[in-house]
């Protein structure tokens, strides 16, 4: 009689070895370190070996410990909530070149965006067929000379399956409601699209502002640019300005943002950032929290904790001295996240206070007192924690901040630095500074722009 055993262990994927992790991906030639890289920055499933899938949590740890494999060429571990993964207990799934099957991951997003981008042109270059029909090496071919892409004709021929029937649908749907003409040209990564991006970052210059990054500002995976449209045309003087005139271009359809899903069935659509300004969220801080909702006290950790209406704003450190991150989790799903830049900006603009930079201000006063024991750097530490621990008295703060290294210094200070301006300004600042950071991490903040997204 065969034991279950038997099957499990023919079932076991190929692992990850730092030495198949330094290879490329044998079918699109893209560097497999590079697609790790994309996956989990894009918070995608990763497949191990023995079954089963990991989200890796900490975004900017793994990137980190992703260019020191660079360097040493180890295994390294990717942090999933508590518990920690090494990078050996990967499978080398389709993704990576290791296997087949048309599922999310199987082709690279250079691929399948590009591929989509070709089906869009075929379709208004031949009306909408049967699904078949766009499988004619041909008809892709003709239509490939006409889109600005940055995959290889070859790398178009690949997508088949759940993408290819993806790009399809997508197409279908596109047509019909509009968003996309004969006037057209499709781009994907190409210098037009860039440019897009690149005018975004002068106008949000021009407003005193930091440049968010390019998809929490418009998530375009593919853009829908009007013959001979003039993108310089567009003002940049402020971002206000530069997103008024984009949603009209996007309103007549002379450029179009496109956000990509993946299609399995029948796709459905959404616009989003259609007013000015935008529909966004309102939210209200109820309670800081400096340790456990439950147990524990400041000393307990290096994090803190925003409870309003909708859920909960962790903030700690994305890796040991470096800035820290919240990480938004709601009621129903897990929001996104913002960065230290972000709550800095979003500080300056609700408080009109200015938030000191992570590495010149923040962990250079927490290397001064870990040191040093340095009495101005102590100073500034103290009257932030007193601001909320009002009873107690710098010699026993003192007490236990002396018992604390640099990292965990470095971190709690921050979290101070940011959570005294929201609680001093409490109230429709505090709720309008919570508002900004969550409705940024979902890619509605009052300065994205206009788009649509396609999806099942």
């Amino acid at each position: 009689m065969l034991k279950l055993k038997s099957f499990t262990t023919l079932r076991e994927a190929t692992k990850l070895t730092p030495a198949e992790l330094k290879k490329d991906n044998s079918v699109t030639k893209e560097p497999r370190l590079d697609i790790l890289q994309r996956l989990i920055k894009s918070s995608t499933p990763l497949e191990l070996a023995k079954g089963g899938t990991i989200v890796v949590t900490d975004i900017d740890d793994a990137l980190a410990q992703i260019e020191i494999f660079k360097k040493l060429g180890k295994p390294f571990n990717l942090v999933v909530g508590e518990k920690l993964f090494s990078s050996s207990l990967l499978a080398k799934s389709g993704v990576f070149g290791g296997g087949s099957g048309s599922g999310g991951g199987s082709l690279n997003t250079k691929i399948t965006e590009s591929h989509q981008c070709v089906v869009c042109q075929a379709m208004l270059d031949n009306g909408i067929q049967d699904e078949d029909y766009f499988m004619s090496e041909d008809v892709l071919k003709a239509a490939y000379k006409v889109v600005d892409v940055d995959a290889s004709f070859d790398e178009i021929m690949t997508v088949e399956g759940d993408w290819f029937h993806s790009s399809y649908e997508s197409a279908v749907l596109l047509i019909k409601q509009g968003y996309i003409n004969k006037s057209h040209v499709f781009h994907r990564n190409s210098k037009l699209m860039n440019a897009i991006y690149a005018l975004k970052n002068v106008a949000y210059k021009n407003s005193d502002q930091k440049p968010v990054k390019d998809d929490k500002w418009n998530p375009g995976d593919i853009w829908a640019i009007e013959k001979g449209f003039n993108i310089r045309s567009l003002n940049v003087d402020t971002i206000m300005g530069y997103n008024k005139d984009l949603l009209q271009a996007f309103v007549d359809r002379k450029l179009v943002g496109i956000s990509l899903k993946l299609v399995k069935k029948k796709a459905k659509h959404g616009e989003y950032n259609v007013k000015l300004p935008p529909d966004t969220d309102d939210h209200k801080v109820m309670k800081i929290l400096f340790q456990g909702e439950k147990r524990g006290t400041f000393w307990s950790n290096k994090g803190a904790t925003i409870i309003f209406d909708d859920g909960k704003f962790a903030l700690k450190d994305g890796s040991p001295g470096g800035s820290i991150k919240g990480e938004i989790v709601l009621k129903t799903a897990r929001g996104g996240g913002a960065g230290w830049s972000i709550m800095q900006d979003a500080a300056k603009q609700v408080f009109k206070k200015k938030v000191p930079e992570h590495k010149s201000g923040i962990y250079k006063h927490a290397k001064a007192i870990a040191k040093k024991k340095d009495p101005r750097s102590v100073a500034v530490f103290f009257k932030l924690y007193n601001h909320f621990y009002k009873n107690e008295t710098q010699e026993q703060f003192e007490e236990e901040l002396f018992k604390k290294d640099v990292n965990w210094i470095s971190a709690k200070l921050a979290c101070l630095y940011i959570l005294y301006f929201v609680d001093k300004f409490q109230g429709p600042k505090a709720n309008r500074w919570i508002t900004k950071i969550i409705n940024y991490a979902g890619s509605k903040s009052e300065d994205s722009s206009a788009y649509v997204k396609i999806y099942e």
